[in-house]
């Protein structure tokens, strides 16, 4: 049982990093959506798409060799971007009420 949950703990704090690394570009595009006006949206938009995109073509670039192990990056990415996204939506939320 103990040993179950200490892989669970470990299994979760493997991938804490990648959240940590997307929760920039989450902020600012965070911060930038809220504000009023469509110029910001754009903004907001460019910081989403060049930083999670950059993040994860360095990640492809580095790591994978098949198209096997790109798509499970990509997937596990694509969950890493939506913890850092609710990360950053209630930080920012938090901060500005």
């Amino acid at each position: 049982m103990m040993e179950t949950v200490v892989g669970i703990i470990a299994g979760v704090l493997q991938y804490l990093p990648g959240v940590l690394v997307f929760y920039v570009p989450a902020l600012f595009g965070t911060v930038l959506w809220r504000e009023r006006g469509e110029g910001y949206r754009l903004k907001a938009g460019l910081w989403f798409v060049l930083g999670f995109g950059s993040i994860v073509a360095v990640h492809i670039m580095l790591r994978s060799v098949s198209a096997e192990q790109v798509a499970a990056l990509v997937g596990i990415s694509l969950l890493q971007i939506a913890v850092a996204l609710a990360l950053a939506r209630l930080t920012v939320y938090r901060l500005a009420d």
